[in-house]
């Protein structure tokens, strides 16, 4: 469900980031885009729909995959007999090795290591071809249609592509996991090193982190065919950017150029907290009579810092729900849009797990409570 409700947010970026006007900044690089990370809206662009190599920004789309496939984080990933290293940028995996996954996306998002993209794609869906497959699949489901993913590093090979639009909304939907934000903003991470004294210490080779006031994020990439690429995420006072800028001969200093103007031009506006309880439902087999949704993550908009507009959010919810159900199931939406009608659409959450009350249940609950009295 979550899946496919990115899939309408991001259609309708699609169509109102075409619209975005040009900034008075100059960037040099082939092509670049600045984006609001809470709905996606563009804010620059030069050439964003231009498709290209990105090299290991390839590597985001590796993540988020591997993030939504995996049962956890400490899921075992061990390298076959037959593993041939792709080479380049590693941490030199041998065959038969075997590491957890999360130290793998360590490697990859810190030191963008290809062996560890190899690892991943083979341990998470058994062989790269078949992860490859899972990558094409989740670009389709996000409405993106000018990506091709040929592998899961980024080596330049044929047919693996895509643009500074693709890499920001990919970026933008990695973030929503958690656990994607805390590795893409760590510096350095220790993984064992079978048969060695010392452990493989993996350090972030994105400087933009420490150059530039409120970084958090995201990837480094280059190839003699992408060039100097760079996806970027800052965060001052709630707000939230994410910039892309690839095939750049200065991609730190235009980066620079692309967050001072959205920090200095824009700014954020409030509509709903996350948790906040947006009306109530009516239950079907439950054990209470209704339940009271919640807003699944905080709802904001981003308008010019000049700009006056308070959004009407619209709340569409189910009339009943039949248990069982969880905490995160999604019962209904908020939709609302920008002073210049960027929709964004939030899932509802049912914000309690609740299970079929049967009478077996009432019978259960009676029983332990007389066995507590008497006891």
């Amino acid at each position: 469900m979550r899946k496919r409700l990115a899939a309408i947010i991001l259609s309708f970026a699609l169509i109102l980031g075409l619209a975005a006007p040009a900034a008075a900044i100059e960037i040099g690089a082939q092509s670049a885009i600045l984006i609001d990370a809470a709905t996606g809206r563009v804010l620059y662009q030069k050439n964003a729909h231009q498709v290209s190599s990105v090299a290991s920004l390839t590597k985001v789309m590796t993540a988020l995959v591997a993030l939504e496939e995996s049962q956890s984080l400490s899921q075992p990933l061990t390298l076959p007999d037959d593993f041939v290293n792709v080479g380049e940028s590693g941490i030199y995996l041998q065959p038969g090795e075997t590491h957890s996954l999360e130290d793998m996306l360590y490697a990859l998002l810190l030191g963008s290591a290809n062996d560890a993209a190899q690892a991943i794609a083979i341990g998470v869906a058994g062989s790269e071809a078949a992860f490859v497959q899972l990558m094409n699949e989740r670009t389709a489901l996000l409405g993106l249609t000018d990506s091709v993913w040929a592998n899961p590093h980024g080596l330049d090979q044929l047919n693996h592509q895509s643009t500074a639009y693709d890499m920001a909304m990919i970026c933008r939907e990695a973030m929503f996991i958690p656990e994607f934000n805390v590795m893409i903003a760590t510096d350095t991470w220790n993984i064992p090193w079978p048969g060695n004294e010392f452990d493989r210490e993996i350090y972030n080779h994105n400087r933009f982190l420490s150059q530039y006031e409120g970084a958090d994020g995201i990837k480094t990439g280059y190839t003699d065919q992408a060039g100097n690429c760079l996806a970027a995420s800052v965060t001052r006072d709630g707000m939230r950017l994410i910039g892309v800028v690839l095939n750049s001969e200065d991609h730190y200093g235009e980066m620079t150029a692309m967050m001072d103007y959205g920090f200095e031009r824009f700014r954020q506006v409030e509509i709903m907290p996350a948790g906040e309880v947006v009306g109530e439902i009516r239950v079907i087999n439950g054990k209470i009579s209704s339940i009271r949704p919640v807003l699944s993550r905080d709802a904001s908009i981003v308008i010019p810092v000049t700009a006056e507009y308070t959004p009407e959010p619209v709340i569409e919810l189910e009339q009943s729900i039949s248990t069982p159900f969880t905490a995160t199931t999604v019962v209904g939406s908020v939709t609302y849009t920008d002073n210049i009608g960027t929709e964004t659409v939030l899932p509802v959450y049912a914000g309690s797990d609740q299970q079929v009350y049967t009478f077996w249940l009432v019978f259960r609950e009676a029983w332990q409570k007389l066995v507590h009295i008497l006891l």
